[in-house]
């Protein structure tokens, strides 16, 4: 399991001197796997946003409903 806080990509950014407008998105889905075959209705091609201390937050689902991305800028 891969286990990271934003305060870290931060500080990382910062290391690099890239301190203001920064964009973080993390991909979930690969195009070299299967398709999982079982459908959630509910978040099927869904897009969540929501405000963090850190900027806003899109939460993004697959056709499938699974998750497929988290972007925050």
């Amino acid at each position: 399991m891969a286990k990271t806080h934003i305060t870290e990509i931060m500080d990382r950014l910062k290391s690099q001197n890239i301190e203001e407008n920064f964009f973080l998105e993390i991909y979930f889905n690969n195009s070299k796997e299967k398709k999982s075959g079982i459908v959630d209705h509910e978040y099927q091609n869904a897009v969540i946003t929501v405000d963090c201390p850190y900027g806003c937050v899109t939460i993004s689902f697959d056709e499938e409903g699974q998750l497929k991305s988290i972007e925050i800028c």
